[in-house]
């Protein structure tokens, strides 16, 4: 019997499998724990619309613009779908691929070609996450209905409305604005009609481009304009 768990010990805690065997580990301690009601799943939806984007458009965005780099990253956050589901149901998603991959191309493939020193183990890691990060993809895509009703606030009923510039400036080629809402606030990729806008002033949205899913705005006058 002690023979058999220190093979098992041996195959889960060893290179890049042991770091995804850690994680199975605290997940399945997790979920007891949940089902014991000694923590909370947190099985409920998450709020819908904290820096949901109506439109997305970065071929469009300048480079070398920091406000395009956070897009970027809230992009790829959002492609991921985390935070659009509970954490329980995409980190259980996300933790049974991580170790699957792990354990399987460790076993099967790496331990014939590379070391477990930590170096390697490290680079490894990084590769069966971003693996294990496409699988989870795939797998919560469908379950995203039951999590995330459809927005309230849609293109077709935007049109005259007011939005608050949030980027640096919005002019006819860059530009992002805040649409705000009983809950959070609405992030819009937009375009002016005219004239560059700061930061801050507030604009009102006139026209949508359907193709580049883009918001038109012009800028509200102020009794200092007039």
């Amino acid at each position: 019997m002690s023979d058999l768990l220190i093979d098992l010990a041996s195959r889960l805690f060893i290179g890049p499998v042991w770091p995804a065997s850690i994680l199975a580990l605290l997940l399945v301690i997790y979920a007891i724990l949940g089902v014991l009601g000694l923590l909370d799943m947190g099985l409920e939806s998450p709020e819908f619309g904290a820096n949901y984007t109506l439109g997305a458009d970065l071929t469009e965005i300048t480079p070398f613009n920091w406000d395009f780099l956070e897009g970027i990253g809230g992009y790829t956050i959002r492609w991921t779908n985390f935070g659009r589901l509970p954490i329980i149901v995409w980190g259980g998603c996300f933790t049974v691929a991580y170790w699957g991959v792990s354990y399987g191309l460790w076993h099967q493939y790496d331990f014939e070609r590379y070391g477990s020193d930590w170096l390697t183990s490290l680079i490894l890691s990084i590769r069966n996450v971003v693996i294990a990060v496409g699988i989870t993809k795939a797998c919560t895509q469908p379950l995203l209905k039951f999590f995330c009703p459809p927005p309230i606030y849609g293109q077709e009923n935007l049109l005259g409305e007011i939005c608050v510039i949030s980027t640096s400036q919005a002019d006819g080629e860059f530009g992002q604005a805040e649409f705000m809402t009983t809950a959070a606030p609405l992030l819009l990729n937009i375009r002016t009609d005219g004239p560059m806008i700061p930061k801050g002033s507030k604009a009102m949205i006139v026209d949508f481009e359907p193709k580049k899913r883009i918001y038109i705005v012009t800028p509200l006058q102020t009794e200092h304009d007039t």
